[in-house]
């Protein structure tokens, strides 16, 4: 059985809408926008929402004492769906909220939050932009390389499937993480394919280099950085093209530069 699934016909962003319907929506609403007139990512990027051609959604969680796990549970939910259309491709989490293909990205996630009453708990709303209907030419003009569904499957994709889809992984990973912070934790982790990647991350207090060595449960980047292990709470990975292991993640066809 799916959750409640609000739909827009167009919203500035799915996650501004939710935050400001926060006390009306349900616990695990899904709000769906055919368009956003002013969809975000993290650090203020803008995120192109095409109308009726992409997933442009936000869910809402209301139980989530650990802020990150509501990015891993999207992030997980997301990668369900995904796999669910185009089970070969080898999608991935790229630290620490979006979802890849190869060098490419389909999927940005954005959380925010707010303190319950009580402050015991973090009611958040995971914003998830999925690109499903894109074509090649679309998405050439995006500024990083990135992919999507029509793009790894040769078939347009009928975006009601996909939002059901999205609303039922979604709901199961929920119920999951309710029960078990251990297994969300352990699938998350298992579906980061960096560990043991040389990266950079981008962070308030300037750029490290190094080899993602671990991540910790709770959800920091561990990145070796000469010998010495440096915990990354937040920040954005640029990872060189020259640098990756493409036997294990591939890369977009066409496309030069770093991508993050």
């Amino acid at each position: 059985m799916l959750g409640p699934i609000v739909f827009l016909d167009e919203v500035d962003s799915t996650n501004t809408y939710a935050k400001d319907h926060l006390n009306e929506l349900a616990d695990g609403t899904l709000v769906v926008a055919a368009r956003q007139t002013a969809g975000r990512g993290r650090v203020g990027r803008v995120w192109q929402s095409p109308e009726n051609r992409n997933i442009y959604a936000s869910y809402v969680m209301k139980r989530c004492p650990q802020p990150f796990f509501a990015t891993a549970t999207a992030g997980l939910a997301v990668l369900d769906t995904l796999e669910s259309f185009v089970p070969a491709a080898g999608f991935f989490i790229k630290w620490p909220n979006d979802v890849y293909c190869r060098d490419c990205k389909i999927c940005g996630i954005l959380c925010e939050s707010r303190p319950a009453e009580g402050g015991r708990c973090m009611q958040i709303v995971a914003g998830m932009g999925i690109n499903v209907n894109m074509t090649p030419e679309e998405l050439a003009a995006i500024d990083q390389p990135a992919t999507s569904i029509l793009a790894e499957s040769g078939q347009e994709i009928n975006l009601k499937k996909v939002i059901e889809k999205l609303a039922f992984s979604l709901k199961r990973r929920y119920i999951i993480y309710s029960n078990s912070v251990d297994e969300i934790f352990l699938d998350w982790k298992k579906a980061n394919r960096l560990i043991g990647q040389t990266i950079s991350v981008i962070t308030g207090a300037g750029r490290l280099s190094g080899r993602v060595a671990d991540l910790a449960a709770s959800g920091e980047l561990l990145l070796e950085v000469n010998g010495a292990i440096k915990r990354i709470h937040s920040g954005d990975v640029h990872i060189d093209r020259d640098s990756i292991d493409f036997g294990r993640l591939g890369r977009c066809e066409g496309k030069t530069e770093k991508f993050v």
